[in-house]
């Protein structure tokens, strides 16, 4: 059957519009459809790990001696250039938590919050710039390339050492509970027996209520459990335990029955 030129031309473009169409449609149903990469992030980004924390008993206080420098591992630093007024840009990565940030830059939660007009403090997403405030901020957040920020010092009461089994290597340890308030890192803090040899704490986060054991000892650490590394007994009778910050001041301190 015979077909003229201009009514095949006409039903060729109609199919190609037609056709044009379809795609159009199907890309729009598919863009619809496409979940947000943020909400992917937050609902990926893995949860915080817990972190065991100690205290020590009050005690009489000995004069202060400086503590040992040793080299520690430095917590999560700031991945961008300090911005104006000591301020400068954190990248939150996978099994970062406000409050582990806020810990770390030795701010309160609270000023985090408020300097990125955030309001749930439970909701963060890898790859997400938070501005850290800096010292002119009215705070004391630390600047790029600082020294890892430690919670203040807190007082004796709520901080204490229990020596257990005391002249036994395999079982001799030494107890740090946290009973206070107040959550600190132990970066830089040493416990050391008088005329003994001096433990340096690495950085170690420890929150209210948490507690670490040191053991005298070999074994393979963990958030809970420390070892010295000592050939021979560390405590005995009459002994003085000594809790002390990086400033070298006694922090706590109790003698051996």
């Amino acid at each position: 059957m015979y077909m003229p030129r201009r009514q095949l031309l006409f039903i060729v473009l109609l199919n190609g519009l037609i056709s044009l169409a379809i795609a159009v449609a199907v890309v729009w149903v598919a863009d619809q459809r496409r979940p947000d990469v943020e909400e992917l992030a937050a609902l990926y980004t893995p949860a915080p790990p817990v972190v065991l924390i100690v205290t020590p008993t009050p005690g009489s206080q000995a004069p202060a001696v400086a503590a040992t420098p040793v080299p520690s591992q430095a917590p999560a630093t700031a991945t961008s250039a300090p911005q104006s007024g000591g301020e400068e840009i954190y990248v939150v990565e996978a099994g970062d938590s406000l409050f582990g940030i806020a810990l770390n830059f030795g701010l309160t939660i609270d000023r985090l919050m408020e300097a990125n007009n955030l309001t749930d403090p439970d909701f963060v997403f890898v790859g997400q710039r938070l501005t850290i405030p800096g010292p002119g901020d009215s705070g004391t957040g630390s600047s790029a390339g600082s020294a890892p920020a430690v919670a203040p010092t807190p007082l004796s009461d709520g901080l204490e050492l229990r020596v257990e089994q005391p002249g036994n290597l395999a079982q001799e340890q030494v107890q740090v509970i946290n009973d206070s308030g107040t959550a600190l890192n132990l970066q830089g803090w040493t416990l050391s027996r008088e005329g003994g040899p001096i433990f340096t704490f690495d950085n170690l986060p420890i929150f209210p209520g948490g507690s670490v054991r040191v053991h005298s000892g070999n074994g393979e650490a963990n958030s809970i459990s420390l070892y010295w590394g000592q050939s021979e007994p560390v405590w005995s009778s009459g002994a003085v335990a000594r809790l002390r910050n990086p400033e070298g001041t006694v922090v706590v301190s109790v003698t051996i029955p």
